[in-house]
């Protein structure tokens, strides 16, 4: 495993972090769902970060590879802390979104029959 994959391996998990509570947002699921589920991945990034990425580094590439992955200031503990507020932001974005979605396509509650036969040419 490369340094450059071990690396790269928190942003996509705090990717990930951002993205889940604005789509459970806008498919409507419970706000409890979107901040635990956001916290644990935005904790997972930073804990990923400072503690699991020197390990991985070290078992594949000794010294050497702890040296060129190691951060200057770990931020786990703030990440526990304040976690819970980009998942908070991001369910509210999917309800905006979600929102906007139906003023501009309409609120439409069609069943699967009437999506069949408008489909039909």
């Amino acid at each position: 495993m490369s340094i450059s994959v071990i690396q790269a391996i928190s942003p996509a998990i705090l990717g990930l972090s951002l993205v889940v509570p604005i789509c459970a947002g806008f498919l409507g699921r419970r706000l409890r769902i979107s901040i635990v589920v956001g916290w644990l991945l935005f904790v997972l990034a930073f804990l990923f970060q400072d503690i699991l990425s020197l390990m991985l580094a070290s078992h594949f590439h000794g010294r050497d590879g702890v040296r060129a992955v190691a951060v200057d200031q770990p931020g786990t503990i703030a990440a526990v802390f304040s976690g819970w507020l980009p998942p908070l932001i991001g369910h509210f974005m999917g309800k905006g979104l979600r929102g906007q979605l139906k003023l501009v396509c309409g609120n439409r509650n069609r069943t699967n029959s009437e999506q069949d036969e408008s489909l039909k040419p």
